[in-house]
């Protein structure tokens, strides 16, 4: 069997050595090994790879990342740019994994552009630890067997400070995305920031945000057909599921087949807004008559504010958590919800 792997290894070890963007030609290569990168000393010059239109095809069976870069002191600027391509095995792990474990090191200013991962055993892309400051633009995520992309907080590492423009997240096996703390049962990056794309017919949530969106948004993202796991109407389901307080702007969610009911729900314990969004329904979904924008949980800190959106709101019964809606149509508990003026819940 080929096995490129050790030209790739060696690729990534002069392009941080010497400071150099290494040009990979638009062929096909097979991995049989993974691609490794661990840090050795500080890097501080742009280095990376220029893939363009490269296809890596994994024969990776032990659940190994495909291609990995792991940090153990300050590394910045790696670029990865030209349209790389990674089709996993099924039986190997994550497409790409970014690890930076602890405190006192970092891995930061990555820029990945035009990647897309399909088929990987794992996640399609995990930024992992003291990964921040870094953009993600014009890539696909798709058919993992785990999430389409992961930002965890993990080993005394904070992530954070991610900018993720015109990405899309499709079909994949957990979440398309989803932000976690790998330390514990709660909390996780609060500023992973998407603007614009695609999320459908995942598994489960389209994003998953464990400790909500912080002062970051989900920004002009269309969500479709998630929560493929469960049935249309199942109170349990939506294309965002977010805990403490999130922000969505100008967002829209389709359901037809999948078990969304929501594009939004969570547990809140502070301003949770969604401001110029929509929530639609076809097909079985429709015919539930559950299908609603967002639905209301949390304790009395929280509070769920709707501006100039349509679709409707539900309240879980006993939740101390509060809502209000202007300008907004769609149906409450309060009654239909009013398109040139203000509905709340006092």
């Amino acid at each position: 069997m080929a096995d490129d792997s050790a030209a790739f290894n060696k690729a990534l070890e002069v392009s941080a050595n010497e400071g150099r963007i290494i040009i990979v030609p638009g062929c096909t290569y097979a991995i049989a090994r993974p691609i490794s990168w661990v840090s050795a000393s500080n890097v501080g010059h742009v280095w990376g790879l220029e893939c363009q239109g490269a296809h890596l095809i994994s024969r990776l069976m032990k659940a190994e990342s495909v291609l990995s870069l792991t940090a153990h002191h300050t590394v910045r600027y790696f670029r990865l740019a030209g349209g790389l391509t990674i089709t996993g095995s099924g039986a190997d792990g994550n497409g790409i994994h970014f690890l930076c474990p602890g405190n006192k090191a970092n891995l930061y200013n990555l820029t990945i552009e035009g990647l897309s991962v399909e088929r990987v055993g794992g996640h399609g892309l995990v930024c992992e630890g003291n990964v921040f400051e870094s953009v993600i633009t014009n890539s696909f995520f798709q058919d993992c067997k785990r999430n389409g992309a992961t930002f965890a907080n993990a080993k005394g590492g904070i992530c954070s400070a991610i900018q993720i423009i015109g990405c899309y997240f499709n079909q994949n096996g957990e979440y398309g995305l989803g932000t976690v703390n790998l330390d514990g049962p709660y909390g996780g990056p609060t500023d992973v920031r998407v603007f614009g794309g695609y999320c459908r017919d995942n598994r489960n949530y389209g994003f998953y945000y464990n400790n909500g969106t912080g002062s970051g948004a989900v920004e002009q993202v269309g969500f479709e057909n998630n929560c493929r796991a469960l049935k249309p109407g199942d109170p349990n389901g939506a294309h965002i599921y977010g805990q403490s307080a999130m922000q969505l702007r100008n967002c829209t969610g389709y359901n037809q087949g999948g078990g969304a009911t929501y594009l939004l729900r969570g547990w809140f314990n502070g301003l949770t807004v969604l401001e110029g969004c929509s929530q639609e329904a076809g097909g079985a979904m429709e015919q539930t008559g559950k299908s609603r924008l967002v639905q209301v949980n949390g304790n009395d800190k929280g509070h769920v504010l709707v501006s100039r959106s349509h679709g409707g709101i539900d309240v879980v019964d006993g939740t101390a958590c509060t809502w209000s809606a202007v300008n907004s149509a769609g149906s409450s508990p309060r009654g239909a919800l009013d398109i040139r003026g203000s509905v709340s819940s006092a």
